[in-house]
């Protein structure tokens, strides 16, 4: 997540966040180490007090929660900007991730599984990996101004610094090598990522090659 008094990037990971990070950070905040300000970040509408001028919001935050915590007049001023990922593709580009990643929690877990068919199931399971509660209210409609695609990140991404009156290109960083997305997928896992994130699908207009013609 990126906060500045001009822009809120929503940092969905898996989708290039990082890299987007990266190349935006120095038109951002600074970022505090702070275990105080991360906790204030849950106060929500208290924030309204003129706390938000001191939160520190995790790595992943929803827009719903930064817009609980920022008083409604600077949250609605903000370019609100997100960036999304063919959810067939990101569940292999996590599965790799998680693989080589051997700091993170559940490295040893996916290591020890037989295959992508296990991770995936077991995925799905935790019913957690989604990308529309990012970017969507209680209701389900979008709170942000911007959603760009991974499939043409640096059109979208040009897009973006437009509306900032920035320039700056992409870095890469956090890539996994593999073999094309769709050789991992049998016809039952295919049906198994389509109806568990039907909403992220239909919501971004995804199918399994890519974006909707």
């Amino acid at each position: 997540m990126l906060l500045s008094k001009n822009f809120l990037f929503i940092h969905v990971d898996k989708a290039a966040g990082t890299s987007i990070q990266r190349a935006l950070r120095p038109h951002a905040f600074p970022r505090a180490d702070s275990r105080l300000r991360r906790r204030l970040t849950w106060l929500g509408k208290l924030n309204r007090l003129g706390l938000h001028r001191v939160l520190e919001f995790p790595e992943h935050v929803t827009a719903a929660v930064v817009q609980n915590c920022l008083p409604p007049e600077i949250y609605g001023r903000l370019f609100k900007f997100a960036f999304v990922r063919n959810p067939w593709d990101r569940l292999v580009s996590r599965y790799h991730f998680l693989l080589r990643s051997t700091d993170r929690t559940d490295h040893a877990r996916i290591k020890a599984m037989k295959n992508f068919d296990e991770y995936l199931r077991w995925e799905i399971a935790r019913d957690k990996f989604y990308q529309h509660t990012y970017v969507c209210g209680a209701d389900g409609n979008l709170i942000v101004d911007f959603v760009g695609y991974y499939e043409r990140l640096e059109e979208d991404f040009a897009k973006v610094c437009a509306r900032l009156g920035v320039k700056e290109s992409l870095p890469k960083a956090n890539t996994s090598k593999h073999d094309d997305y769709r050789s991992y997928y049998t016809p039952d896992l295919r049906v198994l990522v389509a109806d568990h994130y039907r909403r992220d699908i239909e919501l971004f207009q995804y199918e399994f090659d890519g974006l909707k013609k």
